[in-house]
């Protein structure tokens, strides 16, 4: 599913391009919403990412950036770090925080999630339409689109 965007083209013509959203993680939200970007974040590393730190709970005192980096670094190819078991607004958290990218396309998370349920014991399928509708409605998990 895409979003139109019209554009001014020479001689006054409007042109139609459609835009596929973009959906990134945002810090900002979880703190308006009263919650602790180092307690959302951290409570969600993986194993190989809680091995680096010095310190057991040394995420507590991290930024948004270094739990951020910590993410990137160690989480996004650890086997069995997204499980088809879990709810997916926290399967979709994981992929954003641990994603190389900033943002990723809604059919980037569509077809990720899909190789993951496809694996499970119990596969399930979710449409393109319908993953849109319950991403742009997971503010309470810090999932905005991105600009």
């Amino acid at each position: 599913m895409t979003t139109d965007q019209t554009t001014e083209q020479e001689g006054g013509e409007v042109a139609i391009e459609e835009v596929e959203p973009l959906y990134s993680f945002s810090p900002e939200v979880i703190t308006a919403l009263g919650l602790s970007i180092p307690l959302v974040i951290g409570e969600r590393l993986c194993d190989a990412a809680l091995s680096k730190l010095k310190e057991d709970d040394a995420w507590r005192t991290m930024s948004y950036k270094e739990l951020r980096k910590l993410f990137r670094d160690n989480c996004s190819d650890q086997d069995g770090y997204l499980s088809p078991q879990a709810p997916l607004l926290e399967t979709v958290v994981r992929m954003l925080l641990a994603a190389k990218k900033d943002a990723v396309s809604l059919s980037d998370v569509h077809a990720e999630l899909s190789d993951l349920w496809i694996t499970s014991p119990w596969p399930r399928h979710i449409s393109i339409e319908s993953m849109q509708r319950v991403l742009d409605n997971g503010v309470a998990y810090g999932i905005v689109r991105a600009d």
